[in-house]
């Protein structure tokens, strides 16, 4: 009975061990964006400096996620945008909560930072990874600036050629929130032009460890131990 027991809790572990390897190796899907090329684009956003008086322009670009199958989450592991520059900037992208200002939906606090793979130089779609868990039924922001604003660097977020609005994707239920823009990290958010382009790319998120495995260890070990009262009582 004993070896029994001991041999169903190693599969159990087992099982535990194997569904958190295959949620980290499940695919990515592109769940929100509007992205295509942007070689002909000739409207952008400035990022970075803009002024002495605007040293460090922001950008953000906001989503809702709505209910999810089975309430799922999303794990977003990389944000595409359509960005050019002809300086050396630093950019950089990151995610943002939403706050409810009395104007609208802005910006809040910063949540995670996604790293690019590439400088950003000529206009093109340039890819930014990271890892930040998406709740259902809740708001988020992507939010560019220039990492470096001494530098007195900026660098253009395109439209892209289409002039589209994000949308989802993969029958995702993530959809489009707004554009705002915000000088310098004591300035106020305002709305700004809609359509910049993006991908949002993620995959599925499963709760670390499965809440049914972890079931099946508790119930194998309370099974273990019914077992062994009862063999005492006989």
């Amino acid at each position: 009975m004993v070896r029994s027991l001991a041999t169903t809790v190693a599969l159990a572990v087992a099982a535990v061990v194997f569904a958190v390897a295959t949620a980290e190796a499940a695919p990515l899907i592109n769940i929100y964006g509007n992205l295509g090329t942007v070689n002909a684009s000739t409207t952008s956003n400035t990022v970075g400096y803009l002024s002495l008086a605007q040293p460090n322009q922001f950008q953000a670009q906001g989503f809702s996620v709505g209910n999810q199958v089975g309430s799922s989450a999303w794990d977003i592991q990389e944000i595409q945008v359509g960005l050019g520059s002809s300086g050396a900037p630093s950019p950089v992208v990151a995610i943002y909560s939403d706050f409810a200002s009395i104007d609208g939906p802005v910006p809040g606090t910063p949540l995670a930072t996604f790293t690019g793979t590439s400088a950003v130089s000529a206009k093109g779609i340039y890819t930014f990874t990271g890892s930040f868990t998406a709740l259902q039924n809740t708001s988020y922001w992507v939010v560019l600036a220039n990492g470096n604003s001494a530098s007195l660097e900026s660098y253009e977020w395109y439209t892209n050629d289409a002039f589209t609005t994000p949308t989802q994707q993969n029958a995702s239920n993530v959809n489009y929130l707004g554009t705002s823009e915000r000088n310098d990290v004591a300035g106020s958010w305002t709305n700004a032009i809609p359509s910049l382009s993006i991908s949002v790319r993620a995959a599925v998120a499963v709760p670390e460890p499965p809440t049914y495995a972890l079931a099946m260890v508790a119930g194998v070990l309370g099974a273990g131990a019914a077992a062994r009262r009862r063999s005492k009582k006989a």
